[in-house]
């Protein structure tokens, strides 16, 4: 035959469960005399809000004491290097915004100074009656590209 499961022991029910709830809950013979009492005032606890700030607030990092604050010989010079890799580097920059900002200003005064010139042109009257074209001679600026000459062609049996 098949054994059958031991006998449970009658354990309290949890204080959770369904029946302790409904064993706590007061019955119809309650006193008379609790109905008139007020239930307790909530007393605030005084304990530091967890969201406000405090000393060891955020990620730091652990400072060094001693002779580790300071640091070696090697240490000291790469860092110096590096800080002058860095201003030399800013100095560049800055000289090439100077730069480019001096050619973009340069660009504007000789649009205007070509603009002005224009307008005088335009108003210009020749003796005989004629108003003149505007042609106005201009600058050479230097783009002419030779023509390319053909180089005499080898024979491939001299390459050897």
């Amino acid at each position: 035959m098949g054994k059958t499961a031991p006998n449970k022991k009658k354990t309290p029910a949890s204080i959770h469960s369904r029946a302790a709830k409904r064993a706590s809950s007061p019955g119809i013979d309650l006193d008379k005399s609790l109905k008139d009492l007020k239930p307790p005032e909530n007393t605030k606890t005084s304990r530091p809000s967890v969201l406000a700030v405090h000393q060891g607030a955020g990620i730091s990092k652990k400072s060094k004491n001693g002779r580790k604050s300071v640091p070696s010989s090697k240490a000291r010079k790469r860092q110096e290097k590096g800080l002058d890799r860095a201003e030399a580097f800013m100095d560049k920059k800055e000289l090439k915004a100077w730069e480019d900002l001096n050619k973009k200003i340069l660009a504007k005064k000789e649009a205007e100074e070509a603009e002005r010139l224009e307008k005088e042109n335009e108003d210009w009257v020749d003796e005989d009656g004629m108003v003149d074209d505007g042609v106005v001679a201009e600058k050479d600026t230097g783009d002419d590209v030779p023509e390319s000459v053909t180089l005499p062609e080898e024979d491939e049996d001299e390459i050897l």
